[in-house]
């Protein structure tokens, strides 16, 4: 027994109290214990919080040492940790609070005298005692990702796709905040969506298996790419894992014909692609426009006569930076001036992938007041001395 060390001279309810915490262990009814109010008003921790976790398979009781500036924490064993209860149970704290699922026990120590009292549970389940908080995949082990090469035939990512496994669930979770709340996403209705230059289809795969097999949704997915050999590959894994409306075609972004949509989406489009593809989804009244943009060199070219930027732009790397963000800028500005509201953001760390920003445009309901954007693309325009811009031209 690990309360055999316990003093005699120790007073029933603390006795007891340890009793109830060893027996919520043993028996796997333990939730939580706080011990607050600490006899040293003047120190600097003031509360410790205890929980169970499983590490390394083996049962530790945790310990958050909460002080006034920072948290500590320390794994202990179970006979190291009840040893250590007792500890700060009799001397540093005088209130603790003890949550099972069977019980809840309020421990109070004033003065000489002490009184725990036993009350109907908080918490009618235990927690989950993993230790390290799971990571949320919303596309797991899906026999597609296996095809493509990013799992192994036991389900595990391969050494080299652990970056790409991220990137796509990265995505998908974007897609779930899009779609939440949204009436695309309501009524289990049919929802059409375009992959602009699809490649070898891992997003393109990852979002129809989300909209069928999870948003339960009448999905009809089609990804668009110039490389016959990957729109064989794709429509063949397709075909394999019963994906019956999802569809890798031939095409240029730019000739595509694409009469309507709810959904376009082009990640990676390289240079004046991504523009295509933003005026295509505007043409077909696209709900949502999703668009990771790569490399920006018409901008970059465009940009000659600046207005006091020279300094600025003297160097190679510091005008490719910056010509990307003038860029990206300009096309949130447009969406906007087309009745888009816009958001551009990192949606996976620079760790993973360096095309990482994400330009997103939703579609408003009711008038916008364009010339306000068009001013600002003027604006941006004569300062970085850009005589034009290609998806201003196209639009």
């Amino acid at each position: 027994m690990y309360l055999c060390g316990i003093a005699q001279s120790l007073m029933s309810n603390e006795t007891r109290l340890l009793q109830h915490i060893q027996s919520s262990i043993a028996d796997d009814s333990f939730v939580r214990l706080t011990l607050s109010k600490p006899t040293d008003p003047k120190g600097n921790l003031k509360k410790v919080i205890v929980s169970l976790a499983s590490i390394k398979r083996e049962s530790q009781l945790s310990f958050v040492y909460r002080h006034k500036t920072n948290d500590i924490t320390k794994n202990l064993s179970i006979k190291q940790g009840l040893v250590t209860i007792e500890s700060q149970l009799t001397g540093e704290f005088d209130i603790a609070n003890l949550f099972t699922t069977t019980s809840d026990f309020a421990y109070e120590r004033n003065g000489g005298k002490s009184r725990l009292k036993q009350k109907p549970p908080t918490f009618k389940t235990a927690p989950n005692r993993g230790h390290d908080k799971a990571k949320r995949h919303l596309i797991q082990g899906a026999d597609y990702l296996q095809l493509l090469g990013v799992l192994d035939k036991n389900g595990r990512v391969l050494k080299d796709k652990g970056d790409k496994f991220k990137q796509i669930n990265k995505f998908v979770e974007v897609i779930e905040g899009l779609l939440k709340n949204h009436e695309l996403a309501s009524n289990k209705r049919s929802i059409r969506v375009v992959d602009m230059g699809s490649g070898k289809g891992y997003l393109t795969f990852a979002l129809y298996d989300y909209l069928s097999n999870q948003l339960k949704l009448d999905a009809l997915v089609a990804g668009v790419e110039v490389r016959q050999d990957l729109i064989d590959q794709c429509n063949g894994i397709a075909k394999s894992v019963g994906f019956e409306q999802l569809k890798f075609e031939l095409g240029y972004i730019g000739d595509y014909a694409l009469d309507s949509t709810d959904i376009l989406i082009a990640l990676h489009a390289c240079d004046t692609a991504t523009d295509d593809a933003i005026a295509k989804g505007i043409a077909a009244k696209a709900e949502l426009i999703i668009c990771a943009p790569c490399c920006h060199k018409q901008v970059r070219k465009s940009m000659t006569e600046s207005q006091g930027l020279d300094s600025l732009l003297q160097h190679g790397i510091l005008k490719e930076r910056q010509a990307e963000i003038v860029t990206d800028a300009i096309r949130a500005l447009l969406m906007e001036a087309k009745g888009y509201k816009t958001k551009v953001f990192e949606f996976i760390s620079t760790e993973h992938t360096g095309k990482n920003l994400m330009i997103v445009g939703q579609k408003r309901q009711g008038p916008t007041d364009s010339q306000q954007y068009l001013d600002e693309v003027e604006k941006l325009k004569e300062q970085f001395g850009i005589k034009e811009h290609y998806l201003q031209q196209i639009l």
